[in-house]
């Protein structure tokens, strides 16, 4: 019997085994790298919260007649009632107002407290009450009393409008008929 040597040079050997290790240690354990993407996590808790129950009682019971709006308001600017609409209000009174007294009952909505201080999108906390009682508070009295169904006596309510309709039908149908 013949027996067959094969021939392997170290240098194939020593790349072979070196690459065989590096496998072995990434496979093994792989890398995690949140050195490159630390992310932070930070935990929150409710300051306040009004419910959409809370915002609606507030808003059909409120009278936008008596708000008073302060000496020196100018007329507001379109920017100005954008913000009002916004999200940013709600932001910017969850940053400014906290749980001292709620200058926005009649808007469901929960306010976070955290670790970090927060910032207003609005310039400041004065810039931020000067639109609110200036702009907003009216605003959005009259638009939150609307959206909940305030109807003020001006509109007719579904079931009269119903009833006229068919009064109608039946007086058409009545000289068609005769």
């Amino acid at each position: 019997m013949q027996s067959i040597s094969v021939r392997i040079t170290l240098p194939y050997v020593t790349v072979f085994v070196l690459s065989w290790t590096i496998f072995r240690t990434i496979m093994g354990n792989p890398l995690v790298r949140d050195d490159v993407k630390r992310v932070k996590y930070e935990e929150y808790i409710i300051e306040h919260e009004i419910s959409a129950t809370q915002a609606r009682n507030s808003a059909l019971s409120a009278n936008v007649n008596n708000l008073n709006v302060p000496a020196g308001c100018q007329e507001c600017t379109k920017e100005e009632r954008h913000y009002c609409t916004s999200a940013d209000l709600i932001s910017d009174h969850c940053c400014c107002d906290k749980k001292y007294h709620e200058y926005l009952p009649y808007i469901p909505h929960t306010c976070y407290f955290g670790t970090q201080l927060c910032t207003t999108i609005a310039q400041d906390c004065n810039r931020y009450t000067r639109l609110r009682t200036c702009c907003c508070d009216k605003l959005l009295i009259q638009k939150y009393k609307n959206k909940y169904g305030f109807n003020n006596g001006r509109s007719i309510k579904p079931t009269r409008s119903i009833l006229i309709v068919l009064m109608l039908f039946y007086k058409i149908l009545h000289r068609f008929l005769s």
